[in-house]
């Protein structure tokens, strides 16, 4: 099994710190509702039959993901009007937000990528649903597979950003997952995050969800019509205030 364990660039620990996000010992030196369709591109002939005894031990072996302490807030939408030290965005649902934005919030831009950039090793990010059968990598068959609703890849810089899984807000049962390649079969990625055999997590791409860049961006990509998500927190007058956001460039719309 591969053991890749980096040590964050400088740009990632500030970043780490920024979002609040968790970190483990080991890293320091669509729709919202309905059941997922089954796995699409899991290798027929590895499919495992299932069985009580193996649905428990899939769930021994399948961590579970952390729910972060005041995880920001997540707006998706388009920015409508861009001020000195804030924005106001129109979401998905016709609320107009204003989100306050400094020189020290992290940006990062969302580019078109292709799922043959994906390697052994390759730091990625995404966002999945666990489904009711085992993943088809054969030394991980006894964990559950995930479907992802998309896969980022990662730029080296930023490898470390966010290591781990934890909850997310794609559907009330989703996750977040980001780490290495460790192992692939078809389009499933065994996506490691930690220092043990089950410090990982398995999650097909399906051939219809999209595969997207993410690399670190500045203030030149926050203009007016730019698809973003932003995560933001209340300060004490209770205003919102970024603590990161993701912009979609040349027509890409944040998945996550």
């Amino acid at each position: 099994m591969v053991r890749i364990f980096c040590y964050y660039t400088a740009i990632a620990s500030v970043i780490f710190s920024t979002l609040g996000l968790p970190v483990r010992a080991e890293e320091v030196p669509s729709e919202r509702t309905g059941k997922p369709a089954p796995a699409q591109d899991a290798a027929q002939n590895r499919k495992i039959e299932r069985s009580q005894a193996k649905d428990a031990e899939a769930d021994r072996h399948t961590a579970k993901p952390v729910k972060v302490a005041n995880e920001p807030e997540h707006f998706r939408g388009q920015i409508t009007t861009i001020q000195t030290s804030s924005i106001v965005m129109k979401t998905g649902e016709g609320k107009m937000v204003r989100i306050g934005i400094s020189d020290a919030t992290p940006i990062f831009s969302l580019s078109k990528g292709t799922f043959t950039d994906v390697d052994f090793g390759v730091y990625v990010g995404a966002a999945a649903v666990r489904l009711d059968e085992y993943s088809p990598i054969i030394r991980d068959s006894a964990v559950w597979l995930h479907k992802g609703f998309e896969l980022r890849i990662i730029d080296e810089s930023l490898r470390g950003i966010s290591l781990g899984e934890k909850q997310w807000d794609r559907t009330p049962d989703s996750i977040i997952t980001h780490g290495w390649v460790d192992d692939m079969e078809v389009r499933v990625l065994s996506i490691k995050w930690g220092p043990t055999d089950y410090d990982e997590t398995d999650v097909e791409i399906p051939r219809d969800a999209p595969v997207i860049r993410m690399a670190l961006g500045d203030r030149s990509l926050i203009k007016p019509g730019a698809r973003i998500l932003a995560g933001a927190q209340k300060d004490e007058d209770g205003k919102y205030a970024a603590v990161f956001v993701f912009v979609g460039k040349d027509g890409i719309v944040p998945p996550l």
